[in-house]
């Protein structure tokens, strides 16, 4: 068997094992350990990307609060080329600039991750429509999945209703009122928001925020915090309930063998 072969079978159990764990009713998560508990992998590249660990621990504390999935309210950092990332089945990466290319190695093992299970949030920290970051970004997405593109989700997606009912994507801004996705078949395991969703949800080690929203302040924030908890139960609940057809899609259009 091939070493390929190997991690991609690896990699799905790894990912499918977390997902249930974590939906298990309360108490089971604790009594599996830490590893059953989800968390969020911030992928760090050599340039372009910045990591904002209290966002995440501030929506896994709501996750905690909110639901009874058992978190782990923290965020590890790594590389795309990380054999880690299959450990954590919610992903961010969060841009301040362009991107750089990724080897060969990072974007396979980042398709194949995408491809298993795994979710993937892009978090436009610059909140600039068209600027580079984003443009860097719809070139990584047509990398990945070349007869996929990154397109506007539609309001009535699940990300608005797996758990909150919301209509717009607030973050740090409001300037695009969508999020943008690519689906296969009937999931979306990846996901772009022009808004600096994680700008809104920073905390600084004294608790405190550390940007103002706008142009709705607090209330704003809020919805933000609202939109990163449906991002999180999305990832759990539809993921990993279509991962066999999300699996059968990909292979029908050879990008899996």
């Amino acid at each position: 068997m091939s070493s390929d072969l190997v991690m991609m079978g690896w990699s799905r159990r790894a990912l499918l094992s977390s997902a249930l764990a974590a939906l298990a009713t309360p108490g089971l998560g604790h009594a599996l350990g830490a590893p059953s508990q989800i968390d969020v992998a911030e992928l760090m590249l050599s340039g372009g990307t910045l990591s904002r660990p209290g966002a995440w621990q501030r929506v896994l504390f709501e996750v905690i609060q909110s639901t009874s999935i058992e978190a782990n309210p923290r965020a590890v950092q790594l590389s795309p080329e990380d054999p880690e990332l299959f450990e954590h089945p919610f992903c961010v990466l969060i841009g301040n600039g362009a991107l750089p290319e990724l080897s060969d190695a990072a974007a396979a093992q980042i398709h194949r991750y995408l491809s298993y299970g795994g979710f993937l949030l892009i978090d436009d920290a610059t909140a600039t429509p068209g600027g580079e970051f984003e443009q860097s970004v719809r070139r990584l997405c047509a990398r990945l999945f070349p007869t996929r593109p990154l397109s506007p989700l539609p309001n009535q997606h699940s990300i608005f209703r797996s758990f909150f009912l919301l209509d717009v994507p607030y973050g740090r801004t409001a300037s695009q009122d969508f999020l943008e996705g690519i689906t296969v078949g009937p999931i979306t395991p990846l996901v772009y928001c022009g808004n600096d969703l994680s700008g809104a949800l920073d905390r600084g080690p004294d608790g405190m925020d550390r940007y103002p929203v706008v142009p709705s302040g607090e209330w704003q924030r809020r919805e933000a915090l609202k939109l990163a908890i449906n991002l999180v139960l999305y990832s759990l609940t539809s993921n990993y309930k279509h991962d066999q057809a999300h699996v059968v899609e990909l292979m029908r259009e050879g990008r899996l063998e």
